[in-house]
């Protein structure tokens, strides 16, 4: 055996005994303009041996001993590749075509070896930063945002500094807790697991972005096993390689800015009481005129008729006068315009601007043997609370170096330092401020100066909500470490050991202050003496890998095969700590509470695994590239530790064929791709093990282990057609089919187990999805440009298997999201009102000429003769029905129920018919244009902001005034709809929209005026908007709204409106300076 293993590795080595090194050397020049292209990339493929061009454009590059011809190939960022066998030394010019398209774009991700987009034959999607710099988002996971088909970024609050939910196609997990639905993230070869850690991406400087490359399922994330059955996003920092060699360059960028709440939400802004001559409320008790601020006294309400059966039935229809909030006695206090009539815009007087600022320097250097690339950045947000907490500041610090030592060894290290600060809102507030009519001022401060607690007199629940954001003290601090290295060795010139260590640290402090004194509506003795909460978590990630590859062009098959085994540990450890009671005001520390909590949690996580790959590529037209991985963790049940994935891709590049040559010049690209695959999603750390719980210093059983827990496998197969036209458009066309077995689900247990429930593999989850990109280059020339882009997709999602009990989950309102076999996953289920006869009892039915379809759609019951109109003018609200199976109210709705007396029914869906999005981006001369709209069409979002405040008659809906007599609607009409915060059909809207997103408008003073005399290379000032504009029908602040987490692991399929901090717009003034 070793004299056999010795015998292939000198076989290996003879080539470099036998061939001596050359040198080549040249020019690559824009084959349009003939400009000299500083820092193109010429490489020799299948090995290590690589330079980029001086400030002159010239080359010079040593051929490795051992090759007797080698294909040399260069490239540029935005041009396409060219290559040439040599076979000696000498001189080898090359001239680039621009590649407008970007159809010669490198890919890495997922496959064996490095390939042009022309080639790759699974869906893979690269941005560069020529796209994300246009107007670049203020975290990582939002620059794809509209940029990929199939690619889903849904920010579920606007909070400063709140990571964006990212899905790619359909949802692998039925149930997601303790994981994600969120692709594995992957920086510079530094892995990081959404799933495992929940690291944000936050800490992360847009600024440092060089490219951005999405795999988007199973079929081509193979290669990461257990982990990448979301998908892979994998993202490329800027290195000094990237400039030109000899070459040193600085950058300085800025924007200042504003951010801006654009949306808004409906409050009730009339009331149903009886008034004075003057306009005051009349006392219940006194039947006298009062001042409405005295909290002792309770108006009377407005009945619509004397009739004994229209007690109860009032209309909000009359508009306030006075202010209730302030202290009783003096003048009453009128209130403003609002739109036509007396009140107060609570949304706009809650929300404030508040300040965007970002800076970045960067000094960047490439010489013959190292480069090198270093960052300073700082971001500041403030939100839209800018008059009363800071929001979101990082800082962060980047260096990422290359070096080249002697014998064919080459380093690389990329590191992050970041610290954030982050202060957050009260979330209450969202909640209070809809219950609030408008004669309540909720700025108007006590004669000590606080805000009032209670600005509403006659409202003893809800307290002030810019109260709770001004005096509750909730921040949050995180330090984060990313490191990474890597190295490679060319044994020779095919050959080579390759190897990458990872470090990903961070710790996050937290407290949420209380300060003693603090009010509530009702006595709460844990906050009004101060209560004091402070967490602290660390978590620790090491990933390392170890590998051979083997690359080498055999006449026209270039030929890669690879083997790599890799090891992860990850740490985490949680403390936490209560008190309240404080003893002394104004030191916020836990040993000055009369009580306290405390609560802790470790997490340990070991895993390790190998891979093989291998890549085909024979005569640039048929390509093949495989994958099969084995993996082994401490997440897995011990009978199931090894599980396995593979992956089978090919390509067939019709437009190298002879036979092509007739239709060349209108489909100069024409590839068919087919792949197929398999990734797993790995169990939560605790889904394996028996839990217990302690409270009362008693002991209780909680979930049964499962020594048989197995990751859940995800199958998928894809197929699709890429193709340019003319080379000015590109077409990219996917179909993919998803399914998710053994899904990781907690089945309830009978009572004789003594434990509540246990985590199995029992239910399957299938997805489809469909993809469509069109990219074009409408206008190309030296001082004008124009393209466009346009992005399409489709996906569905059910539960094909489900080996357990139906339930109802809520993700943050009512219980919505029905969890059954047969069902669309992420789908709404509730109570339908009755929409037609049909709905009706069958016994009912024959009556239907005294039911009628009202303005809102609802079938009600109106009597014979008469209008859905009639309601005042008859004197109806209020009557009901007698002779039929069940008692209807007049007017009201009606709860359907189908033949088996079943009153839950879907409702509504998440899932939208279709996603899009489309970009133009146009240059003259110095001036560039750029713009970004997205959307969606179809989907619904279920408004739970809009229903809870129906219990008060506080919402829009509920407001009368200025309607028709005959469209009027008593309170207790939305009462019926309110449905004691029931999930139904009323608060599903649909939740179609389009944004524009990014809008850029820059000009480079450079072009105009020669600043290299004051050492300045480019000088671009511009304005940007995020965000700026939504096109929709949605009621509340804004459709992009959701639930990160829980069950459903990501905001893109919790689509419920239920009091998050609402997204808003920013516009900044930018500058951009290369020197």
């Amino acid at each position: 055996m070793r004299k056999s293993f010795a015998l292939s590795f000198l076989t290996l080595l003879i080539p470099g005994l036998l061939f001596a090194q050359y040198k080549v050397s040249g020019t690559v020049t824009d084959a349009q303009t003939g400009d000299k292209l500083v820092g193109a990339n010429v490489i020799v493929e299948g090995t290590e041996t690589g330079t980029s061009t001086d400030v002159d454009g010239n080359y010079t590059m040593t051929i490795p001993a051992g090759l007797r011809s080698a294909k040399v190939t260069a490239r540029y960022i935005g041009f396409k590749q060219a290559s040439v066998i040599v076979t000696a030394s000498g001189t080898q010019d090359f001239s680039l075509a621009e590649d407008v398209l970007k159809m010669d774009a490198v890919m890495v991700t997922g496959v064996a070896g490095a390939l042009t987009k022309t080639k790759t034959p699974f869906a893979i999607d690269k941005i560069d930063a020529d796209v994300l710099e246009m107007a670049p988002s203020t975290t990582v996971e939002s620059m794809i945002r509209g940029k990929s088909a199939g690619v889903k970024v849904v920010k579920a609050s606007g909070e400063p500094g709140y990571a964006a939910s990212v899905q790619l196609r359909g949802a692998t997990s039925i149930n997601s807790s303790g994981r994600s639905q969120a692709p594995l993230y992957i920086i510079d070869g530094i892995i990081i697991d959404p799933s495992v850690s929940g690291s944000p991406m936050g800490d992360i400087s847009p600024d440092d972005v060089q490219s951005i490359e999405i795999v988007k399922g199973a079929s081509g994330a193979s290669e990461y096993g257990a982990r990448a059955a979301n998908g892979v996003i994998a993202i490329t920092t800027k290195r000094g390689s990237e400039i030109g060699m000899g070459q040193t360059r600085f950058n300085y960028k800025m924007e200042q800015g504003y951010n801006q709440l654009h949306g808004s939400i409906e409050t009730n802004g009339s009331h149903f009481y009886k008034l004075a001559s003057d306009g005051r409320f009349i006392d219940i008790d006194s039947n006298e005129p009062y001042d409405p601020r005295d909290g002792t006294k309770n108006p009377q309400t407005n009945d619509y008729s004397d009739s004994s059966w229209a007690v109860g039935y009032y209309f909000a229809d009359q508009p306030y006068k006075y202010s209730s909030t302030g202290e009783v006695g003096g003048s009453l206090e009128l209130l403003p315009d609002n739109g036509g009539r007396p009140g107060f815009n609570h949304v706009d007087r809650m929300f404030s601007d508040g300040n965007y600022t970002k800076h970045n320097f960067s000094m960047s250097r490439n010489a013959e043997n190292f480069n090198v690339f270093v960052s300073l950045s700082n971001h500041g947000e403030d939100g839209v609370f800018g008059d009363y907490i800071d929001g979101f500041k990082r800082n962060t610090f980047r260096l990422n170096t290359d070096v080249n030592l002697p014998y064919g060894i080459k380093l690389g290290f990329s590191s992050l330092l970041s610290k954030s600060f982050k202060e957050e809102a009260n979330t209450g507030a969202f909640f209070d401020v809809t219950f609030f009519p408008w004669d309540v001022d909720i700025l108007k401060k006590n004669p000590e100066g606080e805000f009032y607690i209670q600005p509403d007199p006659r409202n003893a629940e809800e307290a002030n909500p810019v109260y709770q954001i001004a005096n509750n003290y909730r921040v949050s601090t995180r330090d984060r470490a990313l490191l990474g290295s890597n190295f490679s060795w060319s044994i020779t010139p095919t050959l080579k050991a390759v190897g990458s260590l990872s470090y990903d640290r961070s710790g996050r402090l937290w407290k949420n202050y209380y300060p003693k004194g603090w009010q509530t509506v009702s006595p709460s003795p844990n906050y009004n003496d101060g209560n004091l909460t402070k967490s602290n978590s660390n978590e620790q990630s090491i990933n390392g890998d170890v590998g051979m590859t083997y690359a080498a062009q055999l006449g026209d098959l270039a030929l890669i095969a690879r083997g790599r085994y890799n090891y992860e540990a990850y740490t985490y450890h949680y403390r936490s700590g209560n008190a309240w009671n404080l003893a002394v005001g104004d030191v916020p520390q836990l040993n000055t509470g009369a009580d306290k909590s405390v609560g802790s949690s470790n997490q340990e996580v070991n895993s390790d695994g190998f891979s093989f790959g291998a890549q085909a590529d024979f005569m640039d037209r048929y390509i093949v590239d495989v994958t099969y991985r084995q993996d082994r963790s401490s997440l897995f049940g011990p009978g199931n530790q090894v599980n396995n994935y593979y992956k089978f891709s090919g390509a067939y590049r019709l437009s190298e064929e002879g036979f092509w040559g007739g239709i060349r010049g209108i489909f100069p690209e024409f590839k068919v791709r087919f792949s197929t695959g398999t990734a797993g999603v790995r169990p939560a750390f605790s889904q394996q093990y028996e839990t217990w719980s302690v409270a009362g210093g008693n002991i209780s059983k909680g979930v049964l282990g499962n020594e048989d827990l197995k990751p859940q496998t995800t199958s998928e197969v894809e197929y699709g057609i890429d193709f340019s036209i003319m080379d000015r458009v590109s077409v990219e066309f996917t179909q993919a089919t998803t399914v998710n077995e053994d899904q990781l689900l907690p089945v309830p247990l009978a009572g004789f187990y003594g434990y509540s429930q246990q985590w199995r593999n029992a239910g399957t989850l299938e997805a489809d999805a469909t993809e469509l990109s069109v990219n074009a280059s409408v206008l190309n020339t030296r001082d004008m440009s124009l393209s466009v882009g346009f992005n399409y997709d489709t996906y569905d999602q059910n539960i094909t298997k489900f080996d357990m009990p139906s339930y109802l989950y809520s993700a943050g309102g009512p219980k919505i999201f029905y969890m059954k076999e047969g069902s669309q996953y992420a789908s709404f289920w509730g109570t339908k009102w009755a929409t037609g006869v049909e709905h009706l009892p069958e016994g009912d039915q024959a009556s239907s000429s005294q039911f009628a379809l009202n303005d809102d759609g609802y079938y009600v019951w109106i009597g014979d003769g008469n209008a859905y109109t009639d309601g005042v003018s008859k004197t109806l609200w209020g009557k009901t029905s007698t002779g039929m199976s069940q008692t209807y109210n007049w007017g009201r709705p009606i709860m359907y129920a189908d033949a088996t007396g079943n009153t839950i029914h879907q409702i509504g869906s998440a899932v939208p018919d279709f996603g899009y999005s489309f970009n133009a981006n146009f240059r003259f001369q110095g001036l560039s244009l750029y713009a970004l709209f997205d959307g969606q069409s179809g989907g619904e979002i279920y408004n739970h902001t809009r229903q809870w405040g129906a219990r008060e008659a506080a919402t829009g809906d509920v407001d009368q005034y200025g309607k028709e007599e005959g469209l009027k609607k008593p309170t207790i009409y939305y009462r019926d709809l309110y449905h004691v915060n029931a999930p139904n059909d009323f608060y599903v809207e649909d939740g179609t929209y389009m944004k524009l997103r990014e809008l850029a408008v820059k000009y480079n003073l450079a072009s105009l005026v020669d600043l290299r005399g004051f050492g300045i290379s480019g000088l671009n000032i511009g304005i940007v908007g995020r965000n700026l504009i939504t096109w929709t029908d949605y009621k509340g602040y804004d459709p992009e709204v959701g639930r990160g987490g829980g069950q459903l692991g990501s905001a893109v399929n919790a689509r419920v409106d239920s009091y998050r901090y609402p997204n808003y717009r920013t516009f900044s003034f930018t500058m951009d300076i290369d020197f």
